[in-house]
């Protein structure tokens, strides 16, 4: 029984890392400057998803957003499909809220939940990638 709980913690943990674990097959590009934004009022900024040869993201399921960052909120408003995929040449817009943050620079971060597939191999999986943004809070 002991050896059993030992294999099933390790399956476990590498299940775990595969489904955490940033991907090489997409990546996420954010502005390189800082998005300006004051508390209260929506500004949007964009991002794109950039695959390997051979990797597309999924349209559905959609990819989501949610914010780890008290005090700002992140939600998609545009995204570009090309059929049943995301279309790599558009930008991914997204709306950024702030409330009660002070006035000055932070790093915010959300945590953006894709599909992505290989075109070749046949093969599916889901990512869950922290991005990070910075944000000029202004007076």
């Amino acid at each position: 029984m002991r050896g059993n709980f030992k294999w099933i913690m390790l399956v476990g943990f590498s299940v775990m890392s595969l489904a955490f674990d940033s991907n090489r097959y997409v990546a996420v590009e954010v502005p390189t400057s800082a998005v300006e934004v004051q508390n209260g009022k929506p500004v949007t900024f964009s991002i794109w998803l950039k695959t390997t040869d051979g990797i597309h993201v999924n349209a559905e399921p959609p990819v989501t957003l949610s914010s780890k960052t008290e005090g700002a909120s992140f939600k998609i408003t545009s995204i570009g499909k090309d059929g049943d995929r995301i279309d790599e040449g558009k930008p991914i817009v997204i709306e950024c809220e702030t409330e009660g943050l002070a006035p000055g620079l932070h790093r915010a971060v959300f945590l953006m939940r894709y599909t992505y597939c290989s075109d070749t191999e046949k093969w599916c999986r889901m990512a869950s990638d922290s991005v990070t943004v910075d944000l000029k809070v202004k007076k």
